[in-house]
């Protein structure tokens, strides 16, 4: 019974993932991030994935700061290092346990980047360790949803790419002239 609740929650927090591809404003990923990834922190609990609801907590003070723009270096190393020191604690899943730290210090180190496709690539590559963790949990939709994740943000990349190289040749011409 606790994997169909766990998968229900998951459910629920996949819908918004999989949604927030479709978005291009930074801040707006950011803010649908925070609740999905509260959702998550709670069905992978229920799942036995104490690092990755740790790592989903603590992603949600991550996103908040980023999304005041108060994320300096200081508080990306109070993070990474509140990231493995709680995994390093709390891990009863052996490597499996280490995706969360892994996944949560990258994204971390590069998610104020500035450039809107750059940060879309972050976003896309980011959700590709958490089908192998969701999976392994049995959190069988958050694996699928991560999965589609991968695609529709691959999908909006795509466009993005596309659009500023459109915009770039444009503006190319335009001083050719």
């Amino acid at each position: 019974m606790t994997i169909i609740i766990a998968n229900i929650i998951d459910f629920l927090a996949a819908l918004l993932q999989v949604g927030s591809g479709a978005i291009k404003k930074k801040s707006k990923i950011l803010i649908v991030q925070i609740v999905q990834l509260l959702m998550q922190a709670v069905s992978m609990l229920l799942l036995g994935g104490i690092t990755g609801a740790i790592s989903n907590v603590l992603s949600c003070l991550r996103n908040y700061l980023c999304y005041k723009e108060k994320l300096n270096t200081i508080w990306k190393i109070i993070l990474i290092a509140a990231s493995v020191i709680m995994t390093v604690v709390m891990n009863e899943q052996g490597l499996l346990g280490v995706i969360p730290v892994a996944v949560c210090t990258v994204y971390i180190i590069f998610m104020d980047v500035k450039d809107p496709v750059k940060f879309k690539l972050l976003v896309t590559l980011s959700f590709i360790p958490w089908v192998v963790y969701h999976f392994a949990l049995k959190s069988y939709t958050g694996a699928f949803f991560d999965l589609a994740s991968v695609v529709t943000n691959a999908a909006t990349l795509y466009k993005m790419v596309r659009e500023s190289t459109g915009q770039k040749g444009k503006s190319d011409i335009t001083t050719d002239l």
